[in-house]
């Protein structure tokens, strides 16, 4: 095994600088601007670092694209914007905000109407009601019992 195929299995680039180590900024700037080493057509090229003839490990080593075909003249490529890639990350991230937001009050709701000690009412209506039922039941009775007797004495 090479020392650049070591280097590889031990998860460690050229610099001696572990592949977890990334900071978490260029992570979330890879993410947000993917860029890509295929150009499209009528797409102009840039040569890496304004040097046209890079060789293959020097142009890997500036994070730079190496063609093997020479693209006007220029063996390593900058690398392009990928704004397909882009804009789908995006919408797909826009689409998850809009769900996690219109589910948030629904469930902050339902979280704060299930809560006893931040919502007391409707323990107090429920003793209410289950009064106003009694009450209504009692009635109910004094008046079937009123109404017996005075059928009782009719007779």
């Amino acid at each position: 095994m090479s020392s650049s195929e070591s280097n590889v299995w031990s998860n460690e680039t050229a610099d001696e600088q572990s592949l977890e180590k990334t900071s978490t900024q260029e992570i979330l700037l890879n993410f947000f601007f993917p860029t890509t080493c295929i150009p499209q057509e009528n797409q102009v090229v840039k040569p890496c670092n304004e040097q046209k003839n890079y060789k293959k490990t020097e142009c890997l080593a500036n994070k730079c694209c190496f063609s093997s075909s020479k693209i006007s003249n220029v063996n390593c490529l900058a690398p392009l914007q990928d704004k397909p890639t882009q804009t789908c990350r995006m919408s797909v991230l826009g689409v998850i905000a809009t769900i996690i937001l219109g589910c948030l009050p629904i469930c902050c709701s339902s979280f704060w109407w299930r809560s006893k000690r931040a919502n007391p009412l409707p323990k107090r209506v429920n003793k209410i009601v289950k009064n106003m039922k009694k009450h209504r039941k009692k009635e109910k009775k004094d008046a079937e019992t009123i109404e017996k007797t005075a059928e009782d004495e009719k007779k």
